[in-house]
């Protein structure tokens, strides 16, 4: 029987694990494996499902008790060695050919002695060794104990496949830099940059730097139009945007999600009185009081 798989390898932890540290587990596994930073993942969902039958079990000391016992006792079979057994037949004595039986020889009278005083010995003290031998029946057969009560049906729990873990770029995709501040990252072309329209970028209630881009939905194909750095509690206004139809879309830094805000179209009009044109703001993530939706998104889309 090979290792044990476990719900205490299904959220890391050790067997003794106290309620808490299984908690901080849980919490820190959800995060990582949340099908919502893994959009159309179906190893994402089927990770997360295994992730809360686990925590379910381990919260539970009733089921993590049971579920305890089965461990002891599939590791107590996994260790019990077969009983030896000799490669070769047993065979009784045999007396060699043609050998003439012969009668016992009569014992010594020094055997017989000493046989009658062994016996007239015992006789004497027959209530001692009464006594040692019950002492020695009672150590070779210890009274049994009771067996534990039957846990539940066995359960194999399925592995976890290992994820490689986000790690925070040091510089933007293309090589450059991140910004000292907000602002646009080097290297990027600054598109859509005749109209009146300005944006500004809202990432003030976010603790997490983050990576934006800022995506024209005129064409047949999306494609960026300003790519720019924001840092955490901070904003950024991205100003002579042409009227048109756009979206917002950006990776959180810090833990490594992608995220896409809903569709906002940007207009601009020349009247008598003057250029009428949008002054949009765009608060990142879903806040109370916030004006912007979120939705999951997609590596290739971003």
């Amino acid at each position: 029987m090979g290792n044990i798989h476990t719900h205490y390898d299904n959220l890391k932890v050790t067997r003794n694990a106290p309620p808490e540290v299984i908690r901080a587990a849980y919490k820190t596994l959800t995060q990582k494996y949340h099908p919502d930073r893994h959009p159309g993942s179906a190893d994402a969902e089927r990770v997360m499902a295994l992730i809360n039958v686990s925590y379910q079990v381990l919260s539970d000391p009733v089921q993590r008790a049971a579920h305890d016992r089965w461990i002891a006792q599939q590791e107590q079979s996994a260790v019990q060695p077969p009983a030896p057994s000799s490669p070769w037949p047993r065979q009784a004595p045999q007396s060699p050919p043609h050998a003439t039986p012969q009668p016992p020889p009569a014992p010594s009278p020094t055997i017989v002695g000493s046989t009658k005083r062994l016996v007239s010995h015992v006789f004497n003290y027959w209530f001692l060794y009464g006594i040692a031998a019950v002492a020695v029946w009672g150590s070779l057969n210890p009274t049994p104990t009771k067996p534990p009560p039957a846990g539940p049906k066995p359960y194999q729990a399925s592995r976890v496949p290992e994820v490689a873990a986000y790690v925070r770029p040091t510089v933007a995709p293309n090589g450059q830099p991140w910004p000292g501040a907000a602002g646009y990252v080097k290297g990027y072309q600054q598109l859509h940059s005749n109209g009146l329209s300005t944006v500004t970028v809202d990432n003030s209630r976010n603790d997490s730097d983050v990576f934006v881009k800022l995506v024209s939905l005129d064409s047949a194909q999306a494609y960026p139009v300003r790519q720019f750095y924001i840092p955490a509690s901070g904003s950024f206004t991205l100003k002579k945007v042409n009227a048109g139809s756009y979206d917002v879309r950006y990776r959180d830094l810090g833990s490594g999600g992608l995220s896409r805000s809903e569709v906002v179209t940007l207009s601009e009009m020349h009247t008598a009185e003057g250029a009428r044109f949008s002054n949009l703001t765009m608060t990142l993530y879903k806040v109370k009081n916030g004006n912007m939706k979120t939705f999951g998104l997609a590596e290739a889309e971003f």
